[in-house]
């Protein structure tokens, strides 16, 4: 007998182990994305629209609140800007002690940065965005607050005509 029928093919011990880790692969970024997928994090509006007038002055702020579905702590928040050189988005209280089922309520304001309070903030529209991050600095939750933010401009209480 040759050498080789006596040990095998060395695709008959290959081929099962490839397979065995393929399917363990897979198995394992499935559960991973499916814990992932859950939202630890419930907002109780989202999206959050901010509408202001820069003539009534450059910003404006709006309340939310947020709970946790297990119980995370400390917590912080981190407010972020689409178009930061334009618009500055920020919330506060900025950190809770915990977050659990009992609602943690905060204030977001959005306001034209001092560069753009010309008329370069007027009549955009903008976006920005809070998250919660919880137990060490680099784990955030998931369900981000999405900030709408809309600013308008009337300049002058304009005339109406009487018919």
């Amino acid at each position: 007998m040759s050498s080789e029928v006596r040990r095998g093919s060395p695709l008959k011990f290959i081929l099962p182990i490839a397979l065995v880790a393929v399917i363990s692969l897979g198995t394992g970024y499935y559960f991973a994305y499916a814990r992932s997928s859950n939202f630890p994090v419930t907002w109780s509006i989202n999206p959050l629209m901010i509408k202001f007038n820069t003539s009534d002055g450059f910003g404006a702020s709006a309340p939310d609140s947020f709970t946790c579905r297990s119980p995370v702590s400390p917590v912080t928040l981190e407010a972020f800007s689409s178009q930061p050189d334009f618009i500055t988005i920020t919330v506060s209280p900025s950190s809770f002690s915990s977050c659990g089922s009992t609602p943690d309520n905060v204030v977001v304001t959005a306001a034209c940065t001092a560069a753009h309070r010309n008329t370069s903030c007027d009549g955009d529209s903008y976006t920005g965005s809070v998250i919660v991050c919880g137990g060490t600095s680099y784990a955030c939750l998931k369900q981000t607050l999405v900030v709408d933010v809309a600013v308008t401009t009337h300049k002058c209480p304009c005339p109406t005509t009487g018919g």
